[in-house]
């Protein structure tokens, strides 16, 4: 199992490599709110999924 703090910085990795820049999300939230943006990115997009599972760890320690 990862520590904690590892898990904090894989999911601060992944927000940095793939969602800062991510063309969806902004084009959603601009289209159809913040809410809608985040509930598509948490149970549609691939690195939404991979940020859920990270979740789990911290929850479970």
């Amino acid at each position: 199992m990862m520590e904690r703090q590892d898990v904090m910085m894989e999911i601060s990795q992944i927000l940095d490599t793939y969602c800062s820049d991510c063309f969806v999300r902004d084009h959603l939230r601009k289209t159809y709110g913040k809410n809608y943006a985040q509930r598509f990115c948490i149970q549609t997009c691939s690195v939404g999924q991979e940020l859920k599972k990270c979740g789990k760890q911290l929850v479970n320690k």
